[in-house]
């Protein structure tokens, strides 16, 4: 059991990380965008939303690299929409936490429900 769990959370990390680089270049008043290489320009946050971030309407988050000047977590909204976060920010950081458990107990359901099919 412990074997899976692993195994399940290295999948879940490998997933977010594709999930990451495929993500679409949408741009806001708070984003500038940045060629890294040959790699596809990396979003970065010129600005932090100024109100508390509403996690109940978050579905998603990435962290922005080290190519941009100024470190940001970048929200993805149940509209699509981008909102820039401060990364220190307490609020900010519970937020990505619970996007996190939700998506390992997503993950868990998934497999749980798969197991019983394949019996």
């Amino acid at each position: 059991m412990k074997t899976s769990i692993a195994a399940l959370s290295c999948l879940i990390l490998a997933a977010q990380a594709a999930a990451e680089h495929l993500m679409p270049n949408l741009k806001n008043e708070h984003f500038a965008s940045h060629g890294v290489g040959f790699h596809r320009p990396t979003d970065c946050c010129t600005s932090y939303a100024q109100v508390k971030i509403p996690c109940v309407f978050m579905k998603d988050y990435e962290e922005t690299t080290s190519a941009c000047s100024r470190p940001a977590v970048i929200f993805i909204t149940k509209k699509e929409k981008r909102v820039c976060a401060n990364p220190k920010d307490e609020n900010v950081q519970k937020c990505m936490l619970d996007l996190k458990l939700r998506s390992v107990t997503k993950d868990l359901r998934t497999l749980s429900l798969e197991k019983r099919y394949l019996k």
